[in-house]
């Protein structure tokens, strides 16, 4: 009954044409007019069809509300006969109890705040045709809820009118707003009730801390909102801060975070552990080390549970653990793997089942020996996790704590059952211990698959030694194919040098014919001739040279060759042909260049194969370039560079004996497709390395010979 009495009902009684009615005020906003869409229909055709606006407002100094009424929209558009307040025209008006208003002259109406009245008194006040009369006999019926503060009403803006219309009373969002001085004009009522210390603290308070000197800053560099997180309480609240340059006030929009931030955090975590899970998942599918795997999954969990030390053991190998360390731990300490390994014996049953075991210096429960050792060894926790898989025990993954930090109580479980009641550190969660759990299936199935590779691996050897008996066999059957292509190799070197001798029987018969006056036409035929004979001869030549360096029967004799007095004679024959074919040859070199240690016939004969090659493959107009570099101190670099380009499927085969590349010879100059093969040889002979690079239309040939000061014996 007493919070009955102690409720306040704001009501409005209008009288219009249709009779008296009492309006009960709940809302936060009523338009007020003749048309039928306001809430609140008058009906007169003296009112405007939107004639008034009744506002809720906050009261900053008593933390209550009061209805403020402004005459016409909020648009600044006034009614067409005006709105009355206790005979006085007014804009806007602050309402007090038992205030008398006449809208457009015509439809009247009373405001009024009732308190200390039961629900069955305000229903008989509301059935009541002598409202008057009825409150004549109510205690207190005209007790003012929030007296007006605020003077002269009427002289306030329209643009101040529409702001003071933009606070949600009844959102449940938090609304607060200050001036540039820090005092508060504005709570709505969810600001009043979630921080009830607010008007006390002002600017000291973590919402207004610091909002005037950040008011000043946004307005200098126009910032339009500023949000910002703050903990109050152990909550967070996301606070947006508006600054209205138009009054210079400091609106701040406060919503609790606090759960978004949890779920956030939640999703961190296992995002967090998915990603841990999935670096150690995809280390098994690239590998089927098992110490690979293990390794990776040790500086992971050092990394994510911010433990000293954690160490990973297997079953077979207990004394050659796999483990990470924070950098303060130079060298893996001996003391703590025995003291694991000590650890791994005394709790071996519950390890084999599967049970994760949780320890704690400052647990009592622990045998004396083992929490002798982990207070000797600063020693704050170890978490000892098994690596099962199909019930067989493969090794244990074991994290250590050695600072001593302080600690929070945990019962930690080990299956479905309580191990130890001991601490841990704050570092270490129970999710933390669940996140090792599932990492530790993992390894376990990562050494297992390393077991069944090993066995693999095994019966891989076995079958290799069985291969190994069967290609002995084969091998003497090699060796005779071998001797067979010997014997073929001598047949061609035989032929080669039969067909030889009647080569130069008829370029002797064809010189004698040059001797003796004939007609122009049979000069042209002998000349003929005569190339093809040179043609033939040279591709003889060639199979015999490439026959013997490939059979290794060729070995040429190196000697020190002055490359300042030998090249211009090797090179200026190609200036003149390629004079003829309309080309040019560029020389690239140093002004000294050093002796190399190679043999003057094979280098010549390398060097004409690559100019030949870059003046017939060069259209006419093209610039040969030879470049000379030395490199190293102990070699020379000469390339060989015509613009052309082989394309790059070619490239691999272009020093195959008999390959010639499709289509690239528009000019139809022909050849052997020996010409590379034997330069190849040749550089081999020679020490050297010969490569082809072509891109961009441009084809370089780049050799690399031995120089003479490279060599101790020269």
């Amino acid at each position: 009954m007493n919070h009955e009495r102690e409720a306040v009902r704001h009501l409005l009684v209008l009288e219009d044409s249709e009779g008296r009615r009492p309006i009960l005020l709940e809302a936060a906003t009523y338009s007020i007019g003749r048309d039928s869409t306001n809430s609140i229909v008058l009906h007169s055709k003296m009112v405007s069809r939107q004639h008034a606006i009744l506002l809720r407002v906050t009261s900053p100094a008593t933390n209550s509300y009061l209805f403020r009424l402004i005459d016409g929209d909020l648009q600044g558009k006034r009614s067409t006969n005006g709105t009355l307040v206790n005979g006085q025209r007014i804009v806007a008006h602050d309402l007090r109890t038992g205030d008398m208003i006449v809208f457009g002259g015509d439809v009247r109406a009373r405001y009024l705040t009732l308190t200390n009245m039961t629900d069955s008194e305000f229903e008989d006040f509301c059935r009541s045709t002598d409202v008057l009369g009825f409150l004549s006999k109510s205690t207190n019926p005209f007790a003012t809820l929030v007296p007006l503060s605020e003077g002269n009403i009427e002289n306030f803006s329209e643009a101040a009118l529409v702001r003071l219309a933009s606070y949600p009373e009844l959102t449940p969002n938090p609304i607060l707003e200050v001036d540039l001085e820090g005092r508060v004009t504005y709570l709505n009522p969810a600001a009043v009730m979630q921080f009830r210390d607010l008007q006390q603290q002002k600017l000291t308070h973590p919402l207004l801390l610091g909002l005037p000197e950040l008011a000043r800053y946004m307005k200098q560099t126009q910032e339009k909102v500023h949000v910002r997180e703050v903990e109050y309480q152990g909550r967070i609240y996301e606070q947006s801060i508006h600054y209205i340059y138009e009054s210079e006030l400091i609106r701040s929009y406060v919503m609790d975070v606090t759960d978004r931030k949890r779920a956030e955090e939640q999703l961190r975590n296992q995002a967090r552990r998915e990603a841990i899970i999935n670096r150690i998942i995809q280390a098994m599918r690239t590998t089927m080390v098992a110490a690979e795997v293990l390794q990776i999954t040790a500086d992971l969990l050092l990394e994510a549970l911010g433990s000293t030390l954690c160490l990973i053991t297997q079953t077979h190998a207990p004394n050659t653990p796999t483990y990470a360390s924070r950098p303060q731990l130079v060298s893996l300490p001996n003391h703590l793997i025995a003291l694991n390994q000590r650890a791994i014996a005394l709790f071996e049953p519950a390890l084999r089942n599967g049970e994760q075991v949780v320890l704690a210096a400052s647990c009592t429960d622990l045998p004396q020996p083992l929490q002798t050792d982990l207070r000797t060894f600063n020693v704050n926790a170890v978490v000892i996790t098994p690596l099962v898989y199909l019930g067989q025990l493969l090794g244990q993954i074991t994290l250590l704590d050695c600072e001593w930090e302080p600690s929070e109580a945990t019962s930690v479980l080990a299956s479905d059952r309580p191990l130890w009641q001991q601490t841990l550190p704050k570092s270490w969660t129970p999710e933390d211990l669940s996140l090792v759990k599932t990492i530790a299936d993992q390894c376990a199935l990562a050494i297992h698959q390393a077991q069944l590779y090993q066995q693999v691996q095994e019966l891989n050897a076995d079958l290799e030694r069985q291969v190994r008996a069967r290609t002995a066999e084969l091998e003497q059957k090699m060796q005779e194919l071998e001797r067979l292509n010997a014997i073929k190799d001598d047949f061609l070197s035989t032929v080669s040098h039969e067909l030889r001798t009647p080569m130069a029987n008829m370029k002797m018969a064809i010189y004698m014919l040059k001797q003796f006056a004939t007609d122009d036409r049979q000069k042209r035929y002998l000349d003929i001739l005569t190339n093809e004979c040179n043609r033939e001869t040279e591709l003889i030549n060639d199979l015999l040279d490439l026959q013997r360096l490939e059979a290794g029967r060729s070995q040429i004799q190196q000697e020190v060759i002055d490359l300042d007095s030998w090249l211009p004679s090797v090179l200026e024959p190609f200036r003149n042909r390629m004079q003829q074919r309309q080309q040019s040859l560029e020389i690239v070199r140093p002004p000294t260049l050093p002796p190399l240690l190679s043999n003057r016939h094979a280098l010549a004969r390398i060097l004409a194969e690559l100019l030949n090659n870059a003046c017939k493959y060069s259209p006419a107009g093209a610039q040969i370039v030879v470049r000379f570099d030395p490199i190293g101190g102990d070699r020379l670099q000469i390339q060989v560079s015509n613009p052309s380009e082989i394309p790059s499927e070619e490239l691999p085969r272009i020093f195959e004996k008999f390959y010639r590349i499709p289509n690239a010879d528009p000019w139809q100059q022909g050849g052997t497709g020996l010409g590379l093969a034997l330069t190849q040889k040749l550089v081999e002979q020679l020490q050297g390395e010969i490569n082809v690079h072509s891109e961009g239309g441009i084809t370089t040939f780049t050799l690399s010979l031995p120089t003479a000061s490279g060599d101790p014996t020269a």
